[in-house]
């Protein structure tokens, strides 16, 4: 029988105790599909959020003294991932980590970078999970990320994305903060990989509040996708001979 490969779940978390339990207790339940990691990687939470994480016996804790931002979190988390694929899911629950075998199945499938959409019109999305003005902001983010990506890209800056290991850190991500979103999917394109985009279902935040600023950020996302289109990157295929 093929031996099914390791899942490395990246958790990164900031004053996430209302979420991250069930947020682990759903991904604990995939151990039945395949192997899997679980790492939290915490930005100086103030709350009971990685006190919860050690009571549920994660497997690896990053702890860092301060803010560092999202996307320098996340590539911390990735660098110390043991699994064959890495998958990304926000600690606050409004993604379902019971799709993350959907993820799997595409890297399964070929795919090296896999992000999920819940703008595809197979997307579901709970009524009030997101607002007028985020909703608006990430249509604009997607746009510039296709015309970057010379193809249609519906949800950039959801934080549900799978990936090969070799391929993540062939992506070698610089941003530090939520632009890195942007970063990861417009390099992906830019080198050659391939890329599918997934439906995923997105629900209403029970507890906490994000950490995202809609002009500043969305700015920044801006920013980051001009940058890793101007830039000289190389092509996977030649990375991964």
């Amino acid at each position: 029988m093929k031996r099914k490969k390791m899942v490395s779940i990246i958790l990164t978390s900031y004053n996430e105790e209302k979420n991250i339990g069930r947020t682990i207790k759903d991904c604990k339940v995939l151990k039945k599909f395949f192997p899997i990691e679980i790492i939290v990687v915490d930005a100086a939470s103030k709350d009971e959020t990685i006190q919860i994480a050690k009571r549920m016996k994660v497997d690896r804790i990053l702890r860092f003294p301060f803010k560092r931002g999202k996307g320098a979190d996340f590539w911390a988390g990735g660098l110390l991932a043991a699994g064959n694929y890495i998958v990304q899911i926000d600690t606050d629950h409004q993604f379902q980590p019971q799709e993350i075998p959907l993820f799997v199945e595409a890297l399964d499938k070929g795919a090296d970078v896999v992000i999920g959409t819940r703008f595809s019109g197979q997307g579901k999305i709970e009524k009030g999970s997101i607002s007028f003005r985020n909703y608006f902001g990430n249509w604009i983010m997607s746009l510039a990320t296709s015309i970057a990506c010379d193809r249609k890209i519906t949800d950039v800056m959801a934080g549900f994305k799978g990936f090969k290991k070799d391929a993540f850190l062939a992506l070698d991500l610089k941003e530090r903060h939520f632009e890195y979103e942007a970063e990861t999917v417009t390099k992906a394109c830019r080198m050659g990989m391939k890329l599918v985009q997934i439906p995923i279902t997105y629900t209403r935040r029970k507890g906490g509040a994000s950490g995202i600023r809609a002009l500043r950020d969305g700015f920044n996302v801006l920013k980051a996708i001009w940058k890793v289109y101007f830039s000289t990157l190389p092509k996977y295929s030649d990375l991964h001979k």
